[in-house]
């Protein structure tokens, strides 16, 4: 049986399927991470190894091609490179992309359109007549508007404000407890130990005070789902009439919290009426599947 390996190699961890033309997963292999900036080589031994795993329980000979989307390679520019390199090693047709490109593929399913992505951090792509556009994803200093990390953030800084006026926040209590903190100084300090996943997890916390009718939690949910939706609208600005009208969502935000998906897909609708949206569950790998629509 005739199948085809897509691979998600991103910052932690790398998931490499095996998967037949419909999509059905065959195999699975994961591995450590993948980001071929921060470590070159380690990464390709990643890979060699979670795909010689599939390897093992699928025919080599039945694979048609394998397609790798590799976080960092954008900036290494060295595609064709690894490319050749691992279609030499595996003896298989091998083709290397950005991850950003591969979530893209996957979260259209090859077709024109724009993905918006919100989990730790955020950004949005968009792709027409073969071009892809970018805005934001510069991390969390600089950009990750709407992100989990950004939830979080602006939540301090909402609790500081308040503080600062002679207030106390709704999301007080609620944020020193998590922040092991009996007050907004020890709290403050604390909140700079930790690191940008360690500040996202936070999130959800807010997101469930929100649901529960947290004034301030859903102040703060709404006003970041309206950031990131600009940052929408200026990507989707660039496109040339007509515009592509498929939107599709990942990333934990986006796909767990109604509130802030709701507030931004409003907002889009409004400027932009003929919008569809959907909503991307898969590892980014399935995009392998929809590789011969973007080389037509």
């Amino acid at each position: 049986m005739e199948y085809v390996i897509g691979v998600d190699s991103g910052g932690t961890h790398i998931v490499a399927q095996a998967l037949s033309q419909d999509g059905k997963i065959m195999e699975q292999s994961e591995s450590g991470p993948g980001n071929i900036l921060l470590n070159p080589e380690q990464t390709i031994q990643n890979l060699k190894d979670v795909i010689e795993s599939l390897f093992l329980k699928q025919k080599r000979i039945d694979c048609k091609y394998i397609l790798i989307g590799i976080a960092g390679i954008e900036t290494t520019g060295n595609s064709s490179e690894i490319s050749q390199l691992l279609t030499d090693y595996f003896k298989v047709t091998t083709y290397v992309i950005s991850d950003a490109k591969l979530a893209l593929l996957n979260g259209l399913e090859g077709k024109d359109g724009t993905l918006i992505i919100s989990g730790t951090g955020s950004v949005v792509y968009g792709r027409q007549n073969k071009e892809m556009l970018r805005y934001g994803g510069w991390g969390n200093l600089l950009g990750d508007t709407g992100s989990a990390y950004k939830i979080v953030s602006a939540s301090m800084q909402l609790i500081l404000k308040k503080h600062d006026l002679g207030f106390i926040s709704s999301l007080e209590d609620i944020l020193l407890n998590l922040l092991n903190a009996s007050d907004v100084k020890e709290g403050v300090k604390n909140f700079y130990q930790l690191d940008r996943k360690q500040v996202a997890s936070i999130a959800v916390t807010i997101a469930k005070a929100a649901d529960k009718g947290n004034l301030d939690a859903i102040t703060i949910i709404k006003e970041q789902a309206m950031a990131l939706s600009k940052e929408a609208l200026g990507l989707i600005s660039r496109y040339q009439k007509p515009y592509p009208s498929k939107i599709a969502f990942s990333g934990s935000v986006l796909l767990n919290n109604d509130l802030f998906q709701k507030t931004l897909l409003n907002n889009l609708l409004s400027w932009y009426p003929n919008l569809q949206s959907i909503t991307v569950s898969t590892n980014n790998s399935r995009g392998a599947i929809f590789w011969p629509i973007w080389n037509n």
